[in-house]
């Protein structure tokens, strides 16, 4: 009988782990359906927007947002509406390392 209530604890205990790690991995994930608009990024803070889109790679962005309007030497910039645009520059792995918004003039956006 205490060999039947063992099997049964680990049996529950590794289902308690995988449940656990399936979670963790689910909302940690850097996902194509967390990025927001460009429209919506423009309405942020550079503060905003250097915490959010670090860590997702850059085929992810092209993927959601389009081609960039510009893009040479791991920094690619997508212009949002007529005056602000997005400046995105990765790794050499593609991995976000860190982004700016500026205005035509070349100005930093919401520091």
């Amino acid at each position: 009988m205490k060999k039947k209530l063992s099997v049964i604890a680990v049996i529950i205990l590794v289902l308690a782990i995988c449940v656990s790690a399936w979670f963790y991995g689910y909302y940690n994930h850097k996902s194509n359906d967390n990025l927001p608009t460009l429209a919506a990024i423009a309405e942020m803070s550079e503060a905003d927007v250097n915490s959010l889109l670090p860590g997702y790679h850059i085929d992810q962005l092209r993927e959601v947002w389009g081609k960039p309007d510009t893009s040479e030497n791991g920094t690619a910039c997508w212009k949002i509406g007529n005056d602000t645009i997005l400046i995105v520059s990765y790794k050499n792995n593609g991995i976000v390392a860190i982004c700016g918004l500026k205005d035509d003039s070349g100005t930093s956006i919401g520091e």
